[in-house]
C-alpha cells in the first residue's frame, strides 16, 4: 500500500525553508547597505564578503548532506544538524547590526562584522542540506514533485514578509529588522522540532550502515553507469548558470542601458523609476512562480519530471531572450509572469527527480550534490558574464545569448537522461536494530 502524508505535515516541513527564506531575505537587502554605506567597502569587496554563503553551501553543504546519511539519534537523522545550528544562527543574525553601533566603523568593528557574517552563514550551511533532506525522508517518491511545491510556497512567504514587513521595518530601524527575523527563523525551528519526529515519520527508520562519511557517491559519479544522474547534475548546473546571470545583471542592464531605458525614462520620468519597475516585475515574477509551484509539482507528477523540466526550460529561455528586445510594459509583464511560471516547472521537479536517482539510505547525499552544481553555477556566473560583457565593450546585453545557450545545454543534458535509472540505489538489508534509550533495540522492517 502506498503511503500517504498529510499536506499539513509537510507545510510544516515547509517552516524550515521558511526561516531560511526570512534569514537569507534580509541579508541579501541589508548586509550589501551596511558594507557599503556604513564601512565603505568597494563593490568589488562587498561582493566577495556577499559570496560567502555560496562558497559554503559548495563546500559545506555537500558534507553536511553526506554526514546526516551516516546519523542516527534519537531525534533522528536530520534534526540534530536543524536544531543544533538554525538557533545559534538567528542570535547571531541579531547581533549583525549592533557591531557597528558598539564599535563604531573601525577595522577592527568590520573584522568582528564579517566573522559573525561567517558564523551565520556557517549556521545556516550546516542546517540546509537537513532541511531539504525532510520532505524526501518522510513523502514518497511519486509525491514529492507537488510536496517540494508545497514548501517552496511556504518558503515563499518567508520572503515575501520580508518585503513587505521586516525589510521595511528594517530600513529605520536596523537592529529591529533583524531582530524580528532572528524571532522569525527561531519559530520557524521550533514548529518544524516540535511537529515532525523523524523517527515516527521517517519512510527508512534502518541504522546507517557505516558511522563514516562516505563521499565514493561523488567519485562513482563520473563512471558510464551513473550517466544518468551526472547528466541531471550538469543540466542543473547549466541552467543555474543562465539563471544566476538573468538574476543578477537583469536590474542594472535594463535601468542603464536596456532598450526600453529611454522609453521607460519618457513614461515613468526618471532612472529611479526604471529601478522601481524593474524590481516590481521580479516581484510579479516571485509572486507567479509561488503561485505555480504546487501546480508545478503535479504536472511533474503526471506528465514525468522530465518532461515538465523541458517544457520549463523551453519557456523560461524564450521569455528570457524577449526581454532583450524593446516591448511595451504590459507585455513585459506578462512575460516575467510567464518566466515564474516557466522557472517552477523546472525548479520545483529538479531536485525531486534527482532524489529519484537513488535510495532513502542516500537523501541527504543527493541533496548536497543538488546544492554542490547549483550554488557552484551561482559563484561562477556573475563574474564570469560580467567578464564576457567587458571584453564585448562594456554592454550587459551579452547576459542574454548567455543564458540562452546555458539553458540550451541543459535541455541537451534532460534530453539523454533516463529517468528510470537509479544508479545511486545501493543493495541493502531490509532490517536494522535502532537503539532504544535503554541500551537494547527494536528490530523493524524498511516501511514499518
Amino acid at each position: 500500500m502506498k503511503r500517504k502524508v498529510a499536506l499539513l505535515k509537510i507545510l510544516l516541513i515547509g517552516f524550515g525553508f521558511f526561516g531560511v527564506s526570512v534569514l537569507w531575505s534580509l541579508y541579501n537587502a541589508d548586509i550589501p547597505i551596511i558594507l557599503r554605506s556604513t564601512y565603505g567597502l568597494s563593490y568589488a569587496a562587498s561582493g566577495w564578503v556577499m559570496n560567502l554563503d555560496n562558497i559554503l553551501a559548495v563546500t559545506l553543504v555537500p558534507i553536511v548532506g553526506f554526514w546526516s546519511d551516516h546519523t542516527w539519534t534519537r531525534i533522528g537523522r536530520r534534526m540534530p544538524f536543524i536544531v543544533s545550528t538554525m538557533p545559534v544562527g538567528a542570535i547571531l543574525f541579531a547581533i549583525v547590526p549592533w557591531i557597528p553601533l558598539w564599535m563604531g566603523t573601525t577595522a577592527s568593528s568590520l573584522a568582528a562584522f564579517v566573522l559573525t557574517l561567517f558564523l551565520v552563514n556557517v549556521c545556516v550551511g550546516i542546517s540546509r542540506s537537513p532541511i531539504a533532506a525532510l520532505m524526501p525522508d518522510v513523502v514518497p517518491p511519486e509525491e514529492r514533485s507537488p510536496a517540494n511545491g508545497a514548501i517552496n510556497v511556504v518558503g515563499g512567504c518567508g520572503s515575501l514578509l520580508v518585503y513587505f514587513v521586516v525589510g521595511k521595518v528594517s530600513a529605520g530601524n536596523r537592529p529591529l529588522g533583524f531582530a524580528m527575523a532572528s524571532i522569525a527563523v527561531l519559530a520557524a525551528t521550533a514548529v518544524v522540532f516540535l511537529t515532525i519526529r523523524e523517527p515516527r515519520d521517517a519512510l527508512d527508520r534502518q541504522l546507517p550502515r557505516s558511522q563514516h562519511m562516505d563521499f565514493s557517491l561523488l567519485r562513482r559519479l563520473w563512471t558510464p553507469s551513473y550517466r544518468s544522474l551526472l547528466l541531471v547534475c550538469l543540466a542543473i548546473f547549466f541552467w543555474f548558470m543562465a539563471y544566476s546571470a538573468v538574476e543578477t545583471f537583469y536590474p542594472v542592464y535594463m535601468t542603464l542601458e536596456g532598450p526600453s531605458a529611454r522609453s521607460s525614462v519618457e513614461w515613468l520620468g526618471t532612472r529611479s523609476g526604471i529601478e522601481t519597475n524593474v524590481k516590481f516585475n521580479l516581484g510579479v515574477l516571485a509572486v507567479a512562480f509561488m503561485a505555480f509551484a504546487i501546480p508545478a509539482g503535479y504536472i511533474g507528477k503526471v506528465l514525468s519530471r522530465k518532461t515538465a523540466i523541458i517544457v520549463g526550460l523551453v519557456g523560461v529561455t524564450a521569455m528570457v531572450l524577449l526581454l532583450a528586445f524593446y516591448i511595451v510594459p504590459a507585455v513585459e509583464l506578462a512575460v516575467f509572469v510567464a518566466v515564474g511560471l516557466s522557472w517552477a516547472l523546472v525548479n520545483i521537479n529538479s531536485l525531486p527527480m534527482l532524489l529519484d536517482m537513488g535510495d532513502l539510505t542516500l537523501i541527504g547525499s543527493l541533496t548536497g550534490l543538488y546544492y554542490l552544481f547549483s550554488q557552484a553555477a551561482s559563484i561562477v556566473s556573475p563574474p564570469l558574464v560580467g567578464c564576457i560583457a567587458d571584453l564585448a565593450g562594456g554592454t550587459m546585453s551579452v547576459m542574454f545569448p548567455y543564458a540562452g545557450i546555458f539553458f540550451a545545454l541543459a535541455v541537451v543534458c534532460m534530453l539523454f537522461v533516463r529517468p528510470g535509472d537509479k544508479p545511486a540505489a545501493p543493495d541493502i538489508s531490509a532490517e536494522c536494530t535502532i537503539p532504544r534509550s535503554g541500551g537494547r533495540g527494536i528490530r523493524m522492517s524498511r516501511f514499518s
